[in-house]
């Protein structure tokens, strides 16, 4: 068992007896799973308390709640062996920062801002994904210029913080290094961030923190398009052995892909 309001690595391999219960509480999501003799059943259901975004718990649990709705997974065997395993979202996610910052001409700086996951259920011998959901709920947004050019994302709220002692303990969110290069000759006001999650890769440290690929945005003068750039140096002490999600996308041969001018208010 995990005590809430502490961080482990949830995504380890776990077994489940017949006729067995089993619950996970990661962020706002409760997952509930059972495991028969030819089947498996799963349950969910989210938190709306702000408090939830903290939790963490994984324990036996003594039957399925009644009232929620179960899915069905048959099987002529069920296999015993599974694991929870953390995504980054389809599409990027445009965080609207909780204040906005400010960089000088020829300055730049490094912020530290995390989105939410989602969370596959696997089973092994033979792998086997079951679901796919969002730990966390989002909304629906469009990103870009106009209504011609720019991409569907998820929308989040967050705060971009200085610092990696200011970050909480949110067991459902990956955090990203961004450094945000302002070239221009005019103050850059940011308000709002496109995090291009399909881009990058998802890594799990050994202190059960979450972190994708570290980005780079330059802005440059006034173009009406800035460039971003995946940095090669993962942050604190991780290494490819800590990978668990690589990119579904990859960039272009130039190392570059386009961020949209929503991302700047000047």
């Amino acid at each position: 068992m995990t005590d809430a309001n502490s961080l482990s690595q949830w995504w380890q391999p776990q077994k489940l007896a017949l006729d067995e219960c089993y619950q996970a509480t990661i962020g706002p999501l409760t997952l509930y799973l059972k495991r028969r003799q030819q089947e498996w059943l799963v349950s969910s259901e989210y938190s709306s308390d702000p408090d939830s975004a903290y939790r963490l718990q994984l324990t036996q649990a003594s039957c399925l709640p009644e009232l929620l709705a179960s899915q069905r997974f048959i099987f002529r065997h069920s296999p015993a062996s599974f694991c929870l395993k953390p995504k980054l979202l389809d599409r990027p996610v445009v965080i609207k920062t909780r204040q906005s910052v400010s960089i000088p001409p020829g300055e730049q700086s490094v912020f530290y801002i995390s989105s939410p996951l989602r969370v596959e259920l696997v089973l092994q011998d033979p792998e086997l994904t079951l679901f796919s959901l969002p730990i966390q709920r989002l909304s629906d947004t469009w990103f870009g210029a106009n209504t011609q050019h720019g991409e569907l994302c998820y929308a989040d709220k967050t705060h971009a913080r200085h610092s990696l002692a200011e970050i909480p303990a949110r067991p459902h969110r990956a955090i990203t290094p961004i450094t945000i290069e302002n070239h221009s000759t005019q103050m850059l006001t940011i308000d709002k961030l496109s995090i291009p999650l399909p881009y990058l890769a998802l890594y799990g440290a050994d202190d059960g923190s979450l972190w994708t690929d570290p980005i780079t945005l330059q802005h440059e003068n006034l173009n009406s398009l800035t460039r971003f750039q995946l940095n090669k140096q993962l942050p604190r002490e991780l290494t490819s052995r800590h990978q668990l999600a690589a990119p579904v996308h990859t960039p272009d041969k130039h190392g570059l892909v386009r961020a949209f001018t929503g991302i700047f208010n000047q």
